[in-house]
């Protein structure tokens, strides 16, 4: 039988693999319009946390989430000046794909509150698979530092969040495998499109 634990490694080793798929075909225009996606998909990730520390009754959920949120609430402000080394600024519209994602993370109930640390092994957890493609993608386009911080500020922070999602499903999963798994899957598919959006679509 397949464990919990290699269930949502399986989820987010496919994450990584999907999106590593696409960055050898990745150019300058549409790594702009990835900094303007992730600019919108993280405008919010402290809202998103604290709303996900409100309704945890586990104190350690609710001590994880809202140490994470005061961690990435200005994390939107990294895209934004990464945008802006290129001369760009963020776009109006929210992109549906992370409406779609703001919809499922806050129609989450407090009942099952382990949909919440599913979803973030997942989120947090695929920089650690992810971050020798990302690397190699940033100097195959020649960026510096200056147009690569949201990156590389995350493949750092996210291995660190990451470890701790995992071994907190670890010590608490007993508590409800089937929301967390379920946050967990839902959360890839989201993920997934988000990037899908920004790195592939025309």
């Amino acid at each position: 039988m397949v464990s919990m634990r290699e269930q949502l490694e399986a989820l987010t080793v496919g994450m990584a693999r999907q999106v590593a798929g696409w960055l050898p075909a990745v150019t300058p225009e549409r790594y702009v319009a990835f900094l303007d996606m992730m600019y919108h998909y993280t405008l919010r990730s402290g809202d998103r946390l604290r709303l996900a520390a409100e309704r945890a009754t586990l104190p350690e959920l609710k001590a994880f989430f809202a140490e994470l949120a005061a961690d990435e609430q200005s994390h939107y402000q990294l895209a934004k000046a990464d945008l802006a080394a290129f001369g760009r600024t963020p776009s109006g519209a929210t992109p549906r794909e992370v409406s779609a994602f703001h919809a499922f993370w806050e129609g989450i109930p407090a009942e099952r509150q382990l949909s919440f640390l599913g979803a973030l092994y997942v989120l947090e957890g695929v920089a650690r698979h992810l971050g020798g493609d990302t690397r190699q993608g940033l100097g195959r386009l020649g960026l510096d530092r200056t147009r690569a911080r949201f990156l590389l500020v995350h493949l750092d922070v996210d291995v660190e969040h990451g470890a701790r999602a995992q071994a907190l499903c670890e010590s608490l999963g007993a508590h409800g495998p089937e929301p967390l798994l379920d946050g967990a899957r839902q959360a890839a598919d989201f993920w997934v499109a988000i990037h899908r959006r920004a790195l592939e679509e025309a």
